[in-house]
This record gives C-alpha cells, sequence and structure tokens, in this order.
C-alpha cells in the first residue's frame, strides 16, 4: 500500500487541518495501540514534543486516543526527539510517540512513533497503522480505559545519560557557541555542556511556542556563525526544532555539515579500531567529496534513502556503527539507534579534545564538490518514470556530467516539494542543470 498519511518522517501538516485535526489524531492513537500492542506486553506509551503552541492539544488528543484502547500514556512534557527514543528503548514501553514537525515552522506539526526498542517504525507498520486510521472501522469498541500520568523529570533522566557518555576529560578548555533553535533542547543543552566543563554562550533558547526554527537552528547558521566569529569561539552547534540534528561551525565561521562531519569521525573510528566493518553508512545525498574521501581512505561507503531511520536499517544490514546525513542526522547504533544533535555535538567534541585540533583541521580531510539543490513546490508527486519530459532533462544532464558529477531527482517525503541536486566541478553549470530539470517538472506535472 502506497502510503498517503506518513512521510519519511511519520505523519505531518499544518495544525489542526487533516491529517492533524483532533478527531484523526485520536483515530491516528487508537490505530497505532491496535496493531503495536501485539509486539510486546506492555501497555504503556510515552508521549513527549517540542516547543510549538499546538503541541500540547496534539498530545492531549493523542492521549484520548490510547486511553479509549485501555493504553496507560505518560505525558513527557519537552524533550527532544532522541530523548524519547532513549527512555522508550529504557523503559518496559510499548512504544515512544514524538510530536514535532522537526525542522519545519510553528504552524506545522507532526506525529512519529517509536517502537519499544528505541526504533523508528517501518514502512510496513506504518502502512498497517494507516489503513486502519483511513477505515471505516470503529477503533475502541468494546475496550476498557487506560490511565494516564504527567511526568516533571523525564528530560533530566535523558540529559544525565548525556552527560555520563561524554569523554572522561569533559569539556574544560572548549569555547562553543549554541543555537538551540527555541527548541526542545532549550532547556537541556546549555546545562549539559557547561555542565561538562565548557564556556557556553547561547542563543536561541527562549521558545515562545511560535518561535521555534525562526531564522535559528540548524537550517538557518548563519547567526550562528556570527557569533562563534565575534567571541573567538572554538566551535558554533546549531541543533534543529526537536534535538535530533546538529549543524556545525567551524572556528572561522565556516558551515560543517554532516557530510564534513561523517568524515572526520570516519576516519578517527577508523584510527582508533572502533569503525566496525571498516564500514559508514550514509545517504544518496552524500556529496560526491565524502565518497571520495571514504574511497580513498579505504572505507566502505553503503548508501540509502533520506531519512534516518534508513540510515540505522542499513546499519542493521551491514553491521556498521557510524552513520548518517548531510543534513546532520547522525546515528552511533552502539548510544541510540536514532539521529541524536545532542549526542553528536559531544562525540565531534571529543574528537577535538583527544587530537588537540581545530574543527577546520579535522574536517579539511575532504574536499566538497559544488552541489546545487533546488526546491520547487509541484501540484502533486507524480513519478519520475511518468514524467517523460523529465526523464530526459535528466539523462542528458547525466550524460553530459559523466563521472565528475551526478543528478538526483526525488520528492519531499514531508512536503509537496520536488528536490533536484546536482553536483558538479561548475557550479555556474550544475545551477542552470538544476533549474532546467526543476522547471521541466513543475511545468509537465501541472499540465497533467
Amino acid at each position: 500500500m502506497h502510503k498517503k498519511l506518513f512521510g519519511t518522517d511519520g505523519i505531518r501538516g499544518v495544525a489542526g487541518r487533516y491529517p492533524l485535526d483532533s478527531k484523526t489524531i485520536i483515530r491516528t492513537a487508537q490505530a497505532a495501540a491496535l496493531e503495536l500492542k501485539n509486539t510486546t506486553p506492555s501497555r504503556l506509551v510515552l508521549l513527549g514534543r517540542d516547543t510549538r503552541r499546538s503541541g500540547k492539544n496534539i498530545s492531549q488528543a493523542l492521549i484520548k486516543g490510547f486511553l479509549s484502547c485501555g493504553i496507560d500514556a505518560w505525558d513527557l512534557g519537552v524533550i527532544p526527539t532522541p530523548g524519547v527514543a532513549w527512555l522508550a528503548r529504557k523503559y518496559p514501553v510499548m512504544a515512544g510517540v514524538v510530536i514535532s514537525a522537526s525542522h519545519n515552522p510553528y504552524r506545522d506539526n507532526g506525529i512519529k512513533f517509536f517502537s519499544h526498542n528505541g526504533t523508528k517504525l517501518s514502512d510496513s507498520v506504518e502502512s498497517l497503522i494507516e489503513q486502519r486510521i483511513v477505515s471505516d472501522k470503529p477503533l475502541a469498541a468494546g475496550l476498557s480505559g487506560g490511565k494516564t500520568k504527567t511526568l516533571f523529570t523525564p528530560a533530566e533522566y535523558y540529559e544525565n545519560m548525556l552527560r555520563l557518555s561524554a569523554a572522561r576529560s569533559g569539556l574544560a578548555g572548549l569555547k562553543i557557541v549554541l543555537d538551540c533553535a527555541n527548541g526542545a533542547c532549550s532547556n537541556i543543552a546549555p546545562s549539559l555542556f557547561s555542565g561538562l566543563g565548557a564556556r557556553v554562550w547561547v542563543i536561541n533558547a527562549s521558545p515562545s511556542g511560535v518561535n521555534i526554527n525562526l531564522n535559528s537552528g540548524s537550517l538557518h547558521p548563519e547567526k550562528l556563525s556570527a557569533e562563534v566569529r565575534r567571541r573567538k569561539a572554538d566551535i558554533g552547534i546549531a541543533f534543529d526544532g526537536d534535538g535530533d540534528r546538529a549543524m556545525f561551525v567551524d572556528e572561522t565561521g565556516v558551515v560543517r555539515d554532516g557530510d564534513y562531519i561523517l568524515a572526520l569521525l570516519a576516519l578517527h573510528f577508523k584510527r582508533l579500531g572502533k569503525l566496525r566493518k571498516n564500514t559508514l553508512v550514509t545517504t544518496v545525498m552524500a556529496n560526491l567529496g565524502l565518497v571520495r574521501c571514504m574511497a580513498a581512505s579505504g572505507i566502505k561507503l553503503v548508501t540509502t534513502s533520506v531519512g534516518d531511520r534508513y540510515v540505522f536499517e542499513g546499519m542493521l544490514s551491514s553491521g556498521a556503527v557510524l552513520g548518517g546525513e548531510q543534513s546532520g542526522h547522525l546515528i552511533f547504533s552502539e548510544l541510540l539507534p536514532t539521529g541524536d544533535g545532542m549526542q553528536s555535538a559531544l562525540q565531534v567534541l571529543s574528537v577535538m579534545k583527544e587530537t588537540g585540533q581545530k574543527l577546520s583541521k579535522l574536517t579539511s580531510v575532504m574536499k566538497k564538490y559544488p552541489q546545487i539543490l533546488i526546491n520547487t513546490f509541484v501540484d502533486a508527486k507524480i513519478p519520475l518514470e511518468k514524467l517523460p519530459e523529465t526523464s530526459r532533462s535528466i539523462k542528458a544532464f547525466e550524460k553530459k556530467l559523466g563521472g565528475e558529477g551526478r543528478v538526483l531527482v526525488r520528492y519531499s517525503g514531508t512536503e509537496n516539494l520536488i528536490r533536484v541536486m546536482i553536483e558538479g566541478r561548475d557550479k555556474k553549470e550544475i545551477k542552470s542543470m538544476a533549474r532546467a530539470i526543476s522547471d521541466t517538472a513543475k511545468k509537465e506535472i501541472a499540465g497533467r
């Protein structure tokens, strides 16, 4: 079944509108309860959320749905996504639920599920839940009610876990600027990093319910870059709204995305003999520079579809312990089976402490190819193979680039966008190519 509600990261939309209206939210909880209750004897669900003003109402509707199916539901309050995943794996629960739209504006929100193992649900399980949601059948008939509870310190448990996983030497001597995106990391990150001994400056850590990700966080590192230079800091770290990714800025103010960080971590892990299977897992969006760097270093590179859950699946099948995305989702499978921005930051800072090297030096192991990414709104997500003009355009540019570049065209998993990414040696040329493909696709789709 082709999923219509679930995208690459759960169900997402504008808060208050289908599928994030109260009726559908309640059915979503009921459908998940009925589908997941056979996976574990536990009848407890944990719910956490980011700082969007719609989060509490969505959480309450989900709780209502779970209770109607005899499932206990505990409200964790505001907590980063990886915190919910960690708690779901640590305690005997049926599932963990996060109310968040990650890096999207505050008007959007979403619902994503974690299994009792702390992993995101598979496509097949999401499809089964979706079938129940869209069916006409009542979902809670004849079931007894569950109980609810509000917890007040779960974020502290998660912070303590992060603190214990940090390098024994701590972070003394490092100067760090944090951008919390006015999101779920706002009440944790400052105390975590300063508590480990670093000198910390913080920006965008005053959530109002409507300022999450607003000109801040991992998608907008410009202010962070300026602040790093102004403070003469060693590093800048920007989280996204739900805290499952991080973007880095080196001491010169240059943004270092997930590809750079994966390169430095893979090489460091290899030197220490910790890069299991001598393998790194990343996605099809990885820059050619990372591909060439790993090949030159004798490290096997496994690529997956976009999305940190697909990265984790690739890590499981390959036996790798390190994986991630250009967007800043990094996974350390021995610690947690999902992306964790603060854990990623601790790993990078640990390398800086151990080597005594600046981030600019550590990331110089990789030379990026120019990359252009154009996101264009489209009326529908028609399969590319059914768009002949667009397909011909893609093939023509692939042939022209040869082995010195590549073309990747895909739809967003959460929005009505077509994403055209091209890499090559000539930035002006690939920009023209990307625009041509994007315009062709938009026109062809509109004409259907």
